[in-house]
């Protein structure tokens, strides 16, 4: 059995190191960005589409003809992408489906955090609607100056 010399044992060892350096990830720089930015402008996209197309009296977003959340669904089929995308031939594009997932995710939750701060009840059909106006809840003073004001006063108590 051959033996390495000391001179080429390190020659070995040094060339080993070498390319572990290279191939190390870059823990900060202006690369880091990239995964915020991506969780962040997809949490942006989904709150626009939610604004745009939630039913503006109940506030739900659904697939047509069904009970599904849109945003759930998208939320489920891109974390389905980003853990088993080799199998199904999109392996290629898990990463940016993490990223997706994150975002959507992270709107999600803040949806439903929103609406048990508001309700009292954890309910993961998100979105509130518009409430129904009650017109004996109006107040003429409530855009009115400060209640010191002799103006504000009378006009407060003439109904405009």
């Amino acid at each position: 059995m051959p033996y390495l010399s000391d001179a080429e044992l390190q020659s070995q060892l040094s060339r080993v190191a070498r390319s572990d350096d290279s191939d190390a990830p870059d823990a900060g720089g202006p690369t880091s960005i990239v995964p915020v930015l991506g969780g962040m402008g997809t949490a942006a996209a989904m709150g626009f589409l939610r604004a745009k197309f939630e039913d503006p009296v109940t506030g739900a977003w659904n697939i047509p003809g069904t009970q599904w959340d849109a945003e759930a669904v998208a939320f489920l089929a891109l974390l389905g992408v980003a853990f088993g995308g080799s199998y199904i031939g999109l392996g290629q594009y898990r990463g940016y489906a993490a990223l997706g997932a994150v975002g959507i995710g992270c709107h999600f939750a803040g949806e439903v955090a929103r609406n048990y701060g508001k309700t009292g009840k954890l309910d993961f059909h998100v979105g509130s609607g518009v409430p129904p106006w009650d017109p004996s809840s109006f107040d003429p003073t409530q855009f009115a100056a400060p209640y010191d004001d002799d103006a504000a006063r009378g006009l407060a108590s003439s109904g405009v």
